[in-house]
């Protein structure tokens, strides 16, 4: 998986290694403590949705999805360049080639694993 902020870059590659959860239900372990994600600090404007919020009889609760990072960089250090695959998303599938590689190179990470 790799991570890319819109209009700033990418900053970090992983492996997916859990199931998605609602925020609510998320837990994140870090230096062997695990906290609910909802009781943690958060910059931004993010707002959970409640739980139970359906729209047209779906469940619309935002979704964590567990990652264990392989390389990771902040925001100030994203790589980007000219030519480079980006999408507004929150996920697709990376299937330009010259990104991949890039990416993979300046993370130092082996391309055969670098495509999943």
């Amino acid at each position: 998986m790799f991570t890319h902020i819109p209009k700033v870059g990418y900053v970090g590659v992983g492996t997916v290694s859990g199931e998605p959860q609602p925020f609510e239900d998320a837990v994140l372990t870090n230096d062997g403590r695990s906290r609910p994600m909802a009781d943690l600090p958060l910059k931004g404007t993010y707002r959970p949705t409640p739980a139970g919020a359906e729209v047209d009889g779906q469940d619309r609760r935002e979704r964590i999805v567990p990652v264990t990072w392989e390389q990771a960089v902040p925001r100030e250090r994203a790589l980007w360049r000219p030519g480079f695959f980006a999408n507004q998303n929150s996920a697709c599938k990376l299937r330009a080639r010259f990104t991949i590689d890039e990416v993979s190179r300046h993370f130092g990470i082996d391309q055969d694993s670098a495509d999943t």
